[in-house]
């Protein structure tokens, strides 16, 4: 027996017991992921102005309402429709196709042009819905929207005008 009577052969062996193999849990690791800033939502504070931050706001809005979402896709996909209507419509009164991949569709064969239009719009919407989590998804989906409507607009403008 040692000092206080404490066997030495007990410390020895508490120490031994003490000691851990492996990473110690209780420190944080290296992370290169971040979380709060993978959907695009979480900005960083200081230099932001009102304009941003109200357009913030209307985003998170609309991202918080997946009928809302739903609504805007589907309005896209309804464009494109009456986006293909249109220049049908233009063709026939002798306007020509300015998208080379649907001029040659539509010389082949119009059906096949307006199926490879809607499988490729119902193809990106369906991503689009998909991924509308992210900020740049909810952003590109209003970009179209406003594409879509100007193009319809422009396509009917065209129509009224050669009649």
């Amino acid at each position: 027996m040692g000092e206080e009577g404490i066997d030495p052969g007990l410390v020895m062996l508490e120490q031994i017991v003490d000691q851990r193999s492996g990473v110690d849990r209780r420190v944080t690791r290296l992370s290169l992921r971040f979380p709060d800033r993978r959907l695009g939502f979480a900005r960083r504070e200081g230099r932001e102005n009102r304009l941003r931050v109200s357009y913030d706001r209307v985003l998170a809005a609309y991202r918080s309402k997946p009928h809302a979402i739903a609504m805007v896709l589907l309005a896209v996909a309804v464009l494109n429709i009456a986006d293909l209507a249109l220049t049908l419509r233009a063709l026939e009164l002798g306007a020509t196709e300015l998208n080379p991949i649907m001029a040659a569709l539509l010389d082949v064969d119009p059906l096949l042009a307006a199926l490879f239009k809607a499988t490729i719009v119902i193809g990106v919407v369906a991503i689009m819905w998909a991924m509308r989590r992210y900020r740049q998804v909810l952003e590109a989906s209003l970009l179209l929207l406003g594409g879509f409507a100007s193009l319809v607009l422009y396509s009917l403008g065209g129509l009224v005008l050669s009649a």
